[in-house]
């Protein structure tokens, strides 16, 4: 056999949820071969996997460390049919090249191509010939779903954002005026590329310094496994940081910033039970002395499509810092939503609907 290879017709291998996924099968044999059938087999799977050490009790009563395996996975889509042959007698393939289109049509609901450091979600196309009396021979493929996420259909990222914060400090048995905190945004819904406008005001009422406040931008992900046990745990990625000056004590200050979020692809995991990936910003006002710090957290939104903004509406935010315009994030066209370079397909018509930009709020 001198080829057997898949071949996706997408010059990326990457489909929209809800798309087909067409390509073809290439065999090329130097000889005539017997199979009962030729099979073509689609897979969507999640997958978890970590190890801990742990004090294991045995069966003496005393506990030894062991590093425990927790695991886990769930099927989102599978489908599979014959190629060719697939009926009791077997079928014999001349010698050559042969060619055998394929076609299946993704659900609307999945979750989108992702790999971590703890799991994964994969999306593969496998092609069996099935040979009588004689090991099954394979041949796989991996391809890549996007899931997009319309911004304007999630009302929490549209709306605006003001969060306040404050604690006061104890010695001996004094108790300083407090310390305030205030986070405020626009909205909470970004594109990557885009850049987040945000208002920061500390009032400090206190005797304690504040030293510095650090504003940081994270990515939370949540891996969940069911075996041996359900266990979860939770990672922390940072993709953005701003360091502001401090504050004296009785001081207070402000800041307007625009806040630089990277150019990633963003995840949509809303399909997944045991993979979720969301998106915080933190503001912490870090004081000095073996006094506790004062922080805030915000949930943030990352899709595909940006909020629209009407242009009066961007006028009349006045000073306040606006959204930078989005650069063309990492594979998507950032005025649609639609892939845009080689890390995605191509597709004129995107799965989900684009907002009315004479309605949109």
């Amino acid at each position: 056999m001198k080829e057997f290879v898949i071949e996706f017709d997408s010059p990326t291998n990457a489909y929209y949820a809800g798309q087909n996924v067409t390509g073809k099968l290439r065999l090329n044999l130097d000889k005539p071969k017997k199979v009962r059938s030729i099979q073509i087999k689609f897979l969507g799977k999640g997958e978890v996997k970590w190890t801990v050490q742990e004090d294991v009790r045995q069966n003496d009563g005393n506990t030894r460390s062991e590093n425990v395996v927790y695991s886990g996975d769930e099927e989102y889509y599978t489908f599979k049919y014959n190629l060719a042959g697939g009926g009791n007698s077997e079928l014999e393939i001349a010698a050559g090249e042969h060619v055998y289109p394929f076609s299946a049509t993704l659900p609307p609901l999945l979750p989108s191509s992702f790999d971590g450091e703890h799991g994964h979600v994969r999306y593969t196309v496998t092609a069996t010939l099935d040979r009588p009396w004689k090991v099954d021979q394979h041949a796989t493929a991996i391809f890549t779903v996007v899931t997009p996420v319309d911004l304007n259909y999630n009302v929490k990222a549209k709306e605006p954002v003001k969060m306040e914060v404050e604690k006061s400090f104890c010695c001996c048995w004094c108790q300083s005026g407090p310390l305030q905190l205030v986070l405020a945004m626009p909205y909470s819904g970004f594109v990557p590329g885009q850049s987040m406008p945000l208002t920061l005001e500390v009032d400090n009422a206190s005797n304690v310094r504040v030293d510095n406040v650090v504003v940081k931008l994270e990515k939370v992900l949540n891996w969940k496994a069911r075996d041996p046990q359900t266990k979860t745990r939770t990672d922390h990625v940072e993709l953005s940081k701003l360091a502001l000056e401090g504050i004296e004590p009785n001081g207070s200050k402000s800041w307007t910033q625009l806040m630089p979020i990277p150019n990633l692809p963003p995840v949509n995991l809303d399909q997944s039970t045991i993979i979720s990936c969301t998106y915080t910003l933190t503001a912490v006002a870090e004081v000095s002395g073996c006094h506790s710090n004062l922080s805030v957290e915000v949930p943030v939104f990352l899709g595909t499509v940006p909020i629209y903004q009407p242009p009066l509406a961007a006028a009349a935010g006045g000073d306040a810092p606006q959204p930078s315009a989005p650069e063309a994030p990492i594979g998507f066209n950032v005025a649609d939503g639609t892939p845009a370079n080689s890390l995605y397909p191509t597709i004129t018509t995107p799965f989900l609907p684009q907002p009315d930009v004479t309605t949109a709020q």
